[in-house]
């Protein structure tokens, strides 16, 4: 009984890792992830990159780890440009995270987080498709190369 359930457990996890696993495949869920990984939605990402990803019958474990760009050691980095950008696109000028999030006092940082957060809405829509237009056919022309390199 509990050999059955690992077989099919076995078989289940290597349909997730196995699916749709072409050139063209690997770029669309490299590319899509990374878009949704660039997004605002943390903690929801895994979910997101799973619904996503049955839609378009794209590799969910690909997606996902593309997904995985905004982790905790980049998610700082991240933050900041996609706030930059919002305030870019927003005002039409960039003064830096440090002058424009927080005044003198914890209220002035309340006051200004709503803000800061529709900017980095914005930037993070803006950055996400420039980072999915480099990464998705980045990782087509490497998922094609390695095709070519394997005669199998």
């Amino acid at each position: 009984m509990i050999r059955k359930r690992l077989a099919r457990l076995r078989a289940q996890v290597h349909e997730i890792l196995s699916a749709n696993l072409s050139p063209a495949g690997i770029g669309w869920a490299v590319g899509i992830g990374v878009f949704i990984g660039a997004l605002p939605l943390y903690g929801v990402h895994f979910g997101v990159c799973l619904v996503v990803a049955r839609i378009f019958r794209l590799n969910e474990a690909v997606m996902y780890g593309a997904a995985n760009i905004s982790n905790p050691l980049f998610a700082p980095f991240l933050i900041a440009l996609e706030i930059e950008i919002g305030q870019y696109m927003r005002y039409g000028k960039v003064d830096g995270v440090e002058t424009t999030s927080f005044g003198h006092s914890f209220w002035d940082a309340l006051k200004t987080t709503p803000d800061l957060f529709i900017s980095c809405c914005y930037g993070s829509v803006a950055l996400g498709v420039v980072l999915a237009v480099v990464a998705g056919p980045l990782a087509w022309l490497i998922a094609r190369w390695r095709q070519r390199q394997d005669p199998a």
